[in-house]
């Protein structure tokens, strides 16, 4: 359970936007904002926020996959923001009850993060590994076995065992996956 509220805590807080049937944008919330800055651009002669088209595209998709199918779905896509980030674009309906029909669309947008290497540097320092355990830390992010880093290391199994009892009891941790978490 300590793992996944790491995660949870790490994890950023989507963009929310709800629009009405007829794509007009009735909410946003601040991490919406901070993600497009085009939405607090206000056009001078319609006073309304400017909504990227991908954003306008993906409601749409939604709205004709509901008079297609007649069943209430969700719509995905990926844009990228003018700062060069890629962020995932999930479109769902909102309805007053479960028999009527929809009256809002809410799109969540989010970040994609990216793929970010271990910092073992940091580990080392912050753990005060040996230099074998920081070895053996590598080889465990990279998914390797125990079997195989005995066998890269010229060092028998138990003894991998043994440093990554050591690693765990450093960082205060009771698994593989924990220790991967943390390097992440």
């Amino acid at each position: 359970m300590g793992d996944l509220l790491e995660i949870v805590k790490r994890r950023l807080n989507p963009g929310i936007l709800i629009f009405d049937m007829n794509n007009r944008l009735s909410y946003a919330n601040e991490e919406a904002s901070q993600i497009l800055p085009p939405l607090q651009e206000k056009t001078t002669r319609t006073k309304k926020a400017h909504i990227p088209e991908e954003i306008i595209n993906i409601c749409d998709q939604l709205k004709r996959n509901l008079v297609d199918t007649k069943i209430a779905g969700i719509s995905c896509s990926i844009i990228e923001t003018h700062s060069g980030f890629s962020c995932s674009l999930r479109a769902f309906f909102l309805k007053g009850n479960v028999d009527d029909n929809p009256t809002h669309i809410m799109v969540l947008i989010e970040q994609i993060a990216e793929k970010r290497e271990a910092d073992f540097e940091k580990a080392n320092k912050n753990y005060r590994l040996s230099k074998r355990e920081a070895e053996v830390l590598r080889m465990l992010c990279k998914g390797y076995s125990n079997k195989v880093i005995a066998e890269e290391l010229y060092i028998s199994e138990y003894t991998v065992k043994d440093h990554i009892k050591q690693i765990m009891e450093k960082m205060g941790v009771k698994s593989r996956g924990e220790i991967m978490a943390l390097m992440k």
